[in-house]
């Protein structure tokens, strides 16, 4: 089968750099979709994305759609014929197809005899197909912020001018934004600026290029890397791939030119996070190093022209950056004539939320709680107060003002200038890990002390004055912070049940929260635990097991679930979950039975049994989860086996005297606490 080439091209003003990557995907996404969907098969295809076009090339693309069989079911065979002649029926049903009464068969089904008609949908033509699926594919764009130009009513990024498109060397029909497609198009506005005749649609790319435009996003990304460390290999320097600024420099830029400047080595007084901060954010260049690994003074930009002048671009781009490294030096500077400490009380100005305080306010609970639990594990609680007090003090210095994502890191760059203790400087950075559900954790003690300390008030404060998140909104990234205290508290020295730090963090706050804003909370969290570790493909019911009697001691709860794993298969495992279940039954009507087992009430053998293996099983397994040993938790409660199942077999637990009763249904509950100590097993499915 004969195969053709296509090329689609929207042109436009430039494109929103934000929304060039999007577009380059939904594209690449929408035409595989609609392509599939009318079964016009093709051998390749790649989106064509730049700041003022897009547009896909094809390639092996098929003349005709695949055919498609297709069955139509008439009327049944007892009313598709009269007297062995077509009725009524049978002759509309063929009349609407077009068909005559002999091209139709009678099939068999459960409900009886039936007139089926079986055909094929004829294949169309490649060049009827392709503007439904252009233009379907343009109308299925989401756009974050569309707009309309002249009096039409299509939406777009940005004003479309122009449409190419083509098969081979003809131009496929199509109207879009109120244009005609045609074969000309434009290269780049200013090397290339007029008006331009694409010959055949093999080769678009090839003249594109020749009028120095490189129209694959993929591609021009390649050439812009490439571009960027040849220049660095010339300069003696090695730049560093920051994938988030090539991608935004890619979308700038039509024909990528790397040039290499230069500022004054006084600038690299300045901390390596601000410097980079001052080229990256505000002018989109790439910093260098040194052979030795040191921020050099040289940096990379990318134009999006070939100077015959570069030099002077060269000397455009580092007077402006000049300017910009003077600020941050003259911030660095500024800030350094005063402590992180001196500024705290400045953080009593700036509030937090209205119904909790001031930054300070919430400073001081942090404090508090973080000095509670240092105590609880062993750590030092006036270095954790320190990192505390002085954890936010870099949010009223010039530097962050000026960059606000250099928060926390500038904190630890002053308090060690301040000559704080280094455990107190690198903390300060930890308060901000992770920002997301993968980022890093703090590696230090006291950082994740902090970090988790802030996030559990946040989380106290905000449902204490009934703010949590629903089920569309979360406007104070609430399951973001819940997560990362459950990976926070992963960290070896801590690992606690946090349910009583919740309750300590609820209690600290200015507003009194009601008991079930209490229980919701802690349940939030646990939400977010159980749909981490199914998520990590552990067993919904096994984490709930677990659950039900760990609290809220992350990384316990996992290593007890993976315990249960380990011997779920078992025959044994299965008696201990029946046992469980038979346990939980028996007890549900009783919860009053509490208290000591009265050995002088046992009738039956089965009974001292049961109770001398409970409590000796009962030490071992209280030694085993201290140790954190869960398989040996797990493999010692298995051995309760035979007595519990003599126990069950030989005793009525129902009997009529009532003391013996209430003596038995008292021995189940110790049974049930025996197996609790690892987990409910009795909720467990089989």
């Amino acid at each position: 089968m004969k195969t053709r080439k296509f090329v689609f091209e929207l042109g436009c003003e430039e494109l929103p750099t934000s929304a060039l990557p999007s577009l380059n995907q939904q594209f690449n996404e929408l035409f595989i979709t609609k392509l599939d969907d009318a079964r016009l098969r093709y051998e390749s295809l790649s989106v064509i994305a730049a700041p003022r076009r897009l547009g896909v090339s094809i390639e092996g693309l098929a003349e005709y759609s695949e055919d498609k069989p297709f069955e139509r079911r008439g009327p049944a065979a007892s009313a598709a014929f009269q007297e062995g002649e077509p009725s009524k029926a049978l002759l509309g049903f063929c009349r609407g197809l077009g068909i005559m009464p002999d091209d139709t068969e009678l099939v068999e089904t459960d409900k009886g005899q039936w007139v089926v008609y079986r055909g094929v949908e004829a294949g169309r033509c490649a060049s009827e197909i392709l503007p439904e699926v252009c233009a379907s594919v343009v109308g299925s764009l989401t756009l974050s912020k569309p707009m309309r130009w002249g009096n039409g009513r299509e939406e777009f990024p940005r004003p479309v001018h122009w449409i190419l498109a083509m098969i081979d060397d003809q131009v496929v029909p199509m109207t879009l934004f109120g244009l005609t497609s045609s074969n000309q198009t434009f290269g780049h506005r200013f090397m290339a600026p007029d008006i331009m005749t694409i010959d055949h649609a093999g080769q678009y790319h090839q003249q594109l290029t020749n009028a120095y435009v490189i129209a694959d996003f993929e591609q021009r990304k390649r050439a812009t890397w490439d571009t960027i460390e040849q220049s660095a290999r010339q300069h003696r320097v090695t730049v560093e791939l920051d994938e988030s600024l090539l991608t935004e420099v890619n979308c700038l830029v039509e024909w990528p030119v790397a040039l290499c400047g230069e500022f004054e080595e006084r600038f690299l007084e300045v901390p390596d996070i601000a410097l980079i901060a001052a080229m990256k954010g505000h002018q989109k260049y790439f910093h260098t190093r040194d052979a030795s690994g040191v921020l050099s003074n040289r940096f990379i930009t990318v134009s999006n022209i070939e100077s015959k002048d570069p030099e002077q671009v060269i000397a455009g781009n580092q007077r402006v950056i000049r300017a910009r490294l003077s600020d941050a030096k003259f911030f660095f500077d500024l800030d350094k004539k005063e402590t992180l400490a001196a500024r705290r009380p400045r953080l009593d100005t700036i509030m937090f939320h209205p119904k909790l305080g001031s930054l300070g306010a919430k400073t001081e609970r942090v404090q508090a709680l973080g000095s509670k639990m240092a105590q609880a594990i062993g750590a030092d609680p006036a270095l954790i107060q320190r990192a505390t007090t002085l954890s936010r003090c870099d949010l009223v210095t010039e530097m962050v003002l000026e960059f606000d994502e250099l928060q926390g890191q500038m904190g630890t760059i002053y308090a060690a200038l301040d000559g704080e203790p280094s455990e107190v400087a690198q903390a300060i950075e930890g308060l901000y890990q992770p920002a997301g559900a993968s980022d890093q954790v703090p590696n230090d003690l006291y950082g994740t002390l902090l970090a988790i300390t802030d996030r559990l008030d946040t989380l106290a404060g905000l449902f204490a004055i009934n703010q949590p998140p629903t089920g569309s909104k979360d406007p104070f990234a609430l399951r973001r912070a819940a997560i990362g205290v459950l990976r926070l508290n992963e960290f070896p020295a801590l690992r606690l049940d946090l349910t009583a730090w919740i309750t300590d963090a609820f209690a600290a706050q200015p507003e009194a929260g009601s008991p079930a804003q209490l229980d919701a909370l802690v349940q939030f969290i646990k939400d977010r635990e159980r749909v981490r570790l199914t998520d990590k493909g552990y067993r919904h019911d096994m984490v709930v097991a677990v659950q039900e009697t760990n609290g809220l001691a992350t990384g316990k709860t996992e290593d007890r679930v993976k315990a249960l794993i380990a011997q779920s298969e078992t025959e044994e495992f299965a008696t201990l979950v029946s046992t469980n279940k038979r346990v939980a039954n028996l007890l549900k009507d009783h919860p009053e039975i509490q208290g000591a087992v009265d050995t002088a009430l046992f009738e039956d053998p089965s009974e001292a049994a049961v109770y001398d293996m409970v409590r000796q099983v009962s030490d071992i397994v209280d030694l085993a989860v201290s140790r954190e040993t869960y398989a040996d938790a797990m493999e010692s409660l298995l051995t309760m086996k035979p007595a519990t199942d003599a126990f069950f077999d030989n005793v009525m637990i129902h009997c009529e005297q009532e003391a013996v009763r209430a003596n038995r249904l008292r021995l189940c509950q110790h049974v049930k606490n025996a197996y609790s100590k690892l987990a409910d097993f009795s909720l467990i499915q089989q």
